[in-house]
């Protein structure tokens, strides 16, 4: 007997499983559009029309994008391979059931971390238990309710919602219309420097909006390099916002009346200091004398910004991108002391003339030698001893051993070392000799990016970043007022000076957890790690060990001797320790 197979009663229910499917992304478009509007909350909500409307229009174009792409990839093909109705929606509720779960959970971790789930956040988590993800997972029995219970109505009403497509039409248009307007805007925001909007790049879980800066450069809608040369000045336009202060600052009673003078030596190791600066090793050892002491990073630009604010390296691109002076000056200005400021390449830097001194009237940059650095402060400071009833004094100093090459002599280098240390002895000499010296806390430290090579007798400018000891550990060499010669060997790091200067000079009241990530340099406690970094990555140094993470929440682990340990895994304490003290400041949800 011939058996003939009845296609069309398949086409239909194939058919009707597509319409039904259609309609049940519909629904779930709309459920995470919903609980995907959480991430507007968490981040920071932009303060201008244009920036509010493309955080909601991105929101709503980028959801509907993803659940009609799940659709599209897992289900619609399933369609015509699985002919029973009710299999498919078994599936299909399980798959949004899923997906939902997946999306709460990334939103708990962003509330948290500032991060998205990736494997290797999921691999962490999962494998340690974390607890703070157990609220996402009780809401998942009632999301797997209301999927079932829609998809058995949506199947027993799908002829009556089939006659009232038109209304569908216009809601799916909108969806359309607001992902590729969002994307548009996007590129017209980065093109421009437009931060209420670039900063919201990382804000929703698998977002990659469009940039057309190459396009916008090859056909002269954008000056070539513009961008590169802004980035350089103004930070990187993805950067978050932070809220820094997170409080004002209130002071004690106490009068300032100690003068504060800074020194800052780029391209400085101990090796030069011990072996080169013959005075200054001598006063190091009549003064207090950091041995364990390391910058925030071997870029010079990131560790003086890590040195003046007390803050990660994380944060340089958002202090530098919202042009925030550091609290330091504020405390310095609400003291009422006289700034005189020095330096051999005029503050050329960005650091300074967009963020640091922002507030200040900065004179064209012009170089100097460290001599004449030294003879414009001493000229400086003598116009102030003229002055009756002047101000206490806050001086900053930036000498420069002349590693501005790739390659230089390490005998040149030495040479230069030789005469900054005698630079330095008749600055000293100049403050005892003017009766101020007394009055001084002196604070003289530096930043490393060189390593010198002993065997070829040169010295090399690192461009890579590196987290090794050696390049990281800097001279520290305070001279303070009636505290007695010391030699700390305790861990300290160029975040700690500032708070120290805030509380013990300045007689700042706040918290100093509010404006500060270091440590006063004076306290015994014992200290678990210190921080270091660049504007991508964040490292821990332990005693034992460096943890470096990146944005992702990627860990590596590195030795004392800056080894990669492949094997080792970070653990979740450990990872919420530093991940936690990192995010400090910038602007979440709690």
């Amino acid at each position: 007997m011939l058996k003939l197979k009845n296609n069309h009663i398949k086409d239909t229910q194939s058919s009707q499983i597509v319409s039904w499917g259609h309609w049940f992304t519909l629904f779930n478009i709309f459920v995470v559009i919903s609980l995907g509007s959480q991430y507007l909350i968490i981040a920071d909500w932009p303060r201008t029309f244009m920036g509010r409307f493309y955080a909601i229009i991105s929101a709503i174009g980028h959801f509907s994008f993803l659940t009609f792409i799940t659709y599209l990839i897992l289900l619609f093909p399933l369609s015509f391979f699985i002919h029973s109705a009710r299999w498919h929606r078994i599936l299909a509720t399980i798959i949004a059931t899923l997906g939902i779960a997946l999306l709460l959970v990334d939103i708990d971790i962003f509330s948290h971390f500032r991060m998205h789930l990736n494997l290797s956040i999921w691999q962490l988590f999962t494998a340690q238990n974390a607890t703070f993800l157990s609220s996402a997972f009780i809401i998942i029995p009632f999301i797997l309710l209301i999927e079932i219970l829609f998809a058995l109505w949506s199947w027993k009403k799908l002829r009556s919602l089939n006659k009232r497509k038109r209304y569908a039409k216009p809601v799916v248009v909108i969806f359309i219309l607001c992902f590729v307007f969002s994307h548009l805007i996007h590129i017209w925001a980065d093109a421009n420097f437009y931060r209420p909007i670039t900063m919201q790049r990382s804000s929703l879980p698998l977002s990659y909006p469009l940039t057309a800066r190459h396009f916008l450069e090859r056909y002269g809608f954008m000056p070539e390099n513009d961008y590169r040369t802004r980035v350089s000045q103004e930070g990187n336009p993805f950067a978050i916002a932070i809220e820094y202060p997170l409080a004002r600052l209130s002071y004690d009673e106490k009068q300032a009346t100690q003068n504060i003078l800074m020194i800052v030596i780029d391209g400085w190791n101990s090796r030069l200091l011990n072996d080169n600066m013959p005075w200054l090793n001598e006063f190091a050892k009549e003064n207090l004398k950091f041995t364990d002491h390391y910058s925030a990073s071997n870029q010079t630009n990131i560790n003086k910004f890590s040195l003046f604010y007390g803050l990660d390296p994380n944060y340089y691109n958002s202090i530098l991108a919202g042009h925030k002076p550091s609290v330091l000056f504020d405390a310095i200005n609400y003291r009422h002391y006289n700034l005189g400021m020095f330096s051999y390449d005029g503050f050329d830097e960005p650091l300074y003339r967009y963020a640091l001194l922002s507030n200040f009237s900065i004179p064209p940059a012009k170089k100097m030698t460290n001599k004449q650095v030294t003879d414009n402060w001493m000229a400086w400071h003598d116009e102030q001893n003229k002055l009756e009833n002047h101000a206490p004094l806050f001086s900053l100093v930036q000498y420069s051993l002349g590693v501005k090459h790739k390659n230089i002599p390490l005998k040149e280098l030495e040479t230069e070392a030789k005469k900054l240390d005698q630079y330095l002895e008749s600055l000293i000499a100049y403050l005892r000799l003017t009766n101020t010296y007394e009055n001084t806390v002196i604070v003289i430290t530096g930043t490393n990016d060189i390593t010198i090579k002993e065997a070829k007798k040169t010295a090399i400018r690192n461009d890579d970043i590196n987290y090794s000891r050696e390049l990281l550990n800097v001279p520290l060499i305070i001279s303070w007022p009636n505290k007695e010669p010391a030699q700390i060997t305790r861990l300290t790091s160029q975040t700690d000076i500032m708070r120290t200067l805030m509380q013990d000079v300045l007689y700042v009241n706040t918290s100093p957890h509010l404006y500060n990530q270091g440590e006063n340099l004076f306290n015994s406690k014992p200290r678990q790690w210190i921080v270091a970094g660049n504007e991508k990555e964040i490292a821990a140094l332990y005693n034992d060990k460096t943890i470096v993470l990146d944005g992702f929440g990627r860990s590596k682990i590195y030795d004392i001797n800056n080894t990669l340990q492949k094997e080792e895994k970070i653990s979740l304490p450990i990872f919420l320790q530093i991940v936690t003290a990192n995010r400090r400041f910038m602007v979440v949800s709690n």
